[in-house]
């Protein structure tokens, strides 16, 4: 197998709570892809096929659109940035041109002036120390896009991201918020600095011309596609009334199959909902009529579900027998608490893989989501390896694998439940493309390296095609 240098950096991203995240910083990848058999810089033109040292999935299994509704219910500040008043926007400025310079930060400081440390381990406190802390976070020159601020009396705090590169290459690398103090002078300096990173999860919006793009780049020619319409009517939502959210999630649906349309011989589309809504089979039943979707995506985490629910777990299990019925593909992001394992995964096996033995069920992220649950993933390898026949159709994807689990032992065991599975029935999938890390092309180098299979199970796997790609 081939093993490509890279370097991660993993931290939780606090918005992410919709899918889960990590971001790592990839270091080129190394013989992936027939024009990547070298270390690249840069992302290469991609010929589909093998190269003597790496192969290109068929498929990926597990991807995702951003709307412009979507990245609104994400971010409600406008991620292109807005105007700031003069005398603030000059503040701001000044940082910029500084960057690199603690002597000349320090004049854009207060006496008492507060940074937080770049490991968020403290504060930097005093005028000489802050400064010396802002003006040596930074390797290279960047821009500071605000997206809010408000100003009342002599007192003024501004809110952002850290930003390089221009045009589509345009990316925030960092999140801050900064407190400003007029001063006697008439001058406005800054009182505190709150530089965190990463910068936000999402970048902007993501259509089907721009996946195919991706996809194109890593060499895999068919994407299914997850509606995120489970966004809109998540348990934090659960206030608003259905017939307040139900527009909202059959917009996105639409929008997500008039997308895939686009392209009907590359993408497939997946509609979504929250199982617990009181619309839930109506919209299953609207989606399987319009013709547009291959299978039903739920999201048990974030629309909120409780397996130990009786009331839940009915809902749910409705779901999984009329997708049955329907002869509607489902797949299921399974996690549902933080505590999430052996227990909750018989459930799912018990009460809902086995209302709907006909059609495959996808569990997503290999355990079910988020970060690693061996007992879960355990108790869904033991069920296959049983030879159940309830559980014929059951597989599994593996985006986000590698970007959730670093350590060599764990991943070992991992490598060792997949083959307890079979890799017939381990399927590709990055979860992307919202951020670099888990665009197609580099999720599988992560993949690849990462997991320590064999030549020959990489291979199946990326030569696998869920049956309803088939």
């Amino acid at each position: 197998m081939n093993n490509c240098a890279i370097a991660t950096n993993r931290t939780t991203a606090p918005l992410h709570h919709l899918r889960g995240n990590a971001v790592l910083a990839l270091a080129p990848c190394c013989a992936v892809f027939a024009l990547a058999c070298a270390a690249q810089t840069h992302r290469p033109a991609v010929v589909s096929g093998e190269c003597a040292a790496g192969v290109v999935p068929l498929a990926d299994h597990h991807q995702h659109l951003v709307s412009r509704a979507g990245l609104a219910l994400l971010y409600p500040q406008p991620l292109e940035g807005t105007a700031l008043p003069d005398e603030l926007a000059r503040v701001v400025s000044e940082i910029e041109s500084r960057w690199n310079d603690p002597a000349a930060l320090a004049k854009l400081m207060t006496d008492a002036a507060v940074v937080r440390t770049a490991a968020g381990a403290g504060w930097a406190r005093g005028r000489a120390a802050a400064s010396e802390a802002l003006g040596t976070l930074f390797a290279r020159p960047y821009r500071i896009t605000p997206v809010a601020f408000g100003r009342e009396g002599h007192t003024a705090h501004v809110e952002g991201f850290f930003t390089r590169g221009e045009g589509t290459a345009r990316k925030h690398f960092g999140s801050f918020q900064l407190v400003l103090m007029q001063a006697a002078d008439g001058r406005w300096r800054v009182d505190a600095a709150i530089p965190v990173f990463p910068g936000p999860v999402v970048q902007g919006a993501v259509d089907a011309k721009r996946l195919v793009e991706l996809l194109d780049e890593a060499g895999i020619r068919k994407g299914v596609v997850l509606s995120d319409a489970y966004w809109f009517d998540s348990r934090r939502d659960e206030r608003e009334p259905d017939d307040t959210v139900l527009p909202k999630v059959r917009a996105e649906n639409d929008w997500t199959a008039a997308q895939v349309a686009q392209f009907p011989d590359r993408l497939v589309a997946f509609c979504s909902f929250s199982p617990l809504r009181e619309y839930a089979l109506a919209e299953l039943n609207r989606c399987v009529k319009s013709g547009s979707f291959r299978g039903l995506k739920l999201h048990f985490n974030t629309s909120g579900v409780n397996l130990h629910n009786a009331d839940h777990l009915s809902r749910v299990r409705l779901i999984f027998e009329t997708a049955n019925h329907l002869r509607m593909p489902v797949i299921l992001h399974a996690r549902t608490r933080p505590d999430y394992g052996a227990e909750e995964a018989r459930i799912i096996l018990e009460q809902l893989v086995a209302a709907a033995p006909d059609v495959p069920v996808q569990i997503a992220h290999l355990w079910g989501g988020e970060a690693f649950s061996e007992p879960a993933l355990a108790v869904y390898a033991e069920a296959v390896a049983s030879g159940d026949a309830r559980f014929r159709n059951l597989y599994f994807d593996v985006a986000e694998l590698a970007l959730v689990v670093t350590d060599r032992t764990a991943l070992q065991r991992i490598a060792d439940r997949m083959r307890q599975i079979g890799v017939s029935r381990i399927l590709y999938g990055s979860d992307g493309p919202e951020t670099e890390a888990k665009a197609p092309r580099e999720a599988w180098a992560l993949f690849r390296s990462a997991l320590p299979l064999t030549d020959a199970e990489v291979r199946a796997i990326a030569a696998n095609l869920a049956p309803y790609l088939q």
